[in-house]
């Protein structure tokens, strides 16, 4: 398959373009400036929201990776970033439908749910989270998530091109997601850190991805023939805690209801509905031991 990654000098643009690369797929990768990327791939520079420069890119597609965006609500008048996520994004499906690709993957967030990134302190209305549950964020990170899938979901009434948003926790490395459950464990006694505001563990509800989880879960949907818009949460199937996670609940979301057991460990996220359509389930979980 001849597939364009967007974000692809990002952290998981990246590791997908390379994961595709060895896989035997041709690659072109696509960021907004110059960077690393994945060696067997063509490096194009240049905007995600100039919709010529899409169409320029994408033409003669099979698949996109869409994964450029900027990452986290970073501007405190609430504009940049979902100006540029949402608009990018309109652009990368509207050149998809243009030239007829067979299917769109794209970077959804847990953090759409709206927990993560609150000022006031917002848990789950129910447990374990799942497709379902109703968006309640107050900040544009999130609300540019819920615009680009309801994006897909009209371009899918419009052309034969499938769209599927996945709602993706924290998703790094196993160092970098051990490093994060370690300042958890001891928060209260390090110093600020402005990577990890006080309480993002708690609020992201402990989940998490491995790299090679994620990019391997691209690739099966890619490869797969489903049709029209969907989303998916996916995320490893346990926490990144050492706590149980019904004491972790009862702490930190008392309020939650919880809907059924959450046992051990256990995520109270659920990525039923795509192990069940795609036969993936996360295979790369944290070492307990070594948080």
């Amino acid at each position: 398959m001849k597939i364009v990654v967007t974000g692809a000098t990002g952290l998981l643009g990246k590791a997908t373009a390379e994961h595709l690369v060895r896989q035997g797929h041709e690659v072109i990768s696509v960021d907004r400036r110059e960077g690393d990327c994945a060696k067997g791939s063509k490096l194009v520079v240049g905007d995600l929201t100039n919709l010529d420069f899409c169409d320029s890119v994408i033409t003669g597609a099979d698949g996109v990776a869409h994964l450029g965006a900027i990452p986290n609500p970073t501007d405190a008048r609430q504009f940049e970033v979902f100006k540029n996520n949402s608009v990018s994004t309109f652009a990368v499906f509207t050149a998809a439908a243009q030239a007829k690709v067979k299917t769109v993957v794209y970077a959804s967030s847990l953090s759409a749910y709206g927990f993560a990134y609150s000022d006031e302190w917002t848990s789950p209305l129910y447990a374990p989270v799942d497709e379902a549950h109703p968006f309640i964020f107050e900040e544009s990170y999130a609300l540019s998530k819920e615009v680009n899938e309801r994006s897909a979901l009209m371009w899918s009434r419009r052309c034969d091109t499938a769209f599927v948003g996945m709602r993706f926790p924290w998703t790094n490395t196993p160092e970098k997601t051990l490093e994060l459950a370690r300042r958890f464990n001891d928060e209260d006694n390090l110093p600020p850190d402005p990577r990890f505001p006080k309480g993002i563990v708690a609020k992201i509800l402990w989940t998490y991805l491995d790299l090679r989880d994620a990019v391997k879960a691209i690739e099966i949907v890619l490869q797969s023939n489903i049709k029209g818009s969907h989303v998916y949460n996916f995320a490893a199937p346990d926490i990144m805690a050492k706590a149980p996670t019904m004491e972790l609940m009862q702490k930190f979301h008392p309020k939650t209801e919880i809907r059924s057991p959450l046992p051990g460990h256990s995520a109270p996220l659920s990525s039923q509905a795509f192990v069940d359509t795609f036969g993936y389930a996360p295979e790369f979980l944290i070492n307990r031991d070594d948080i």
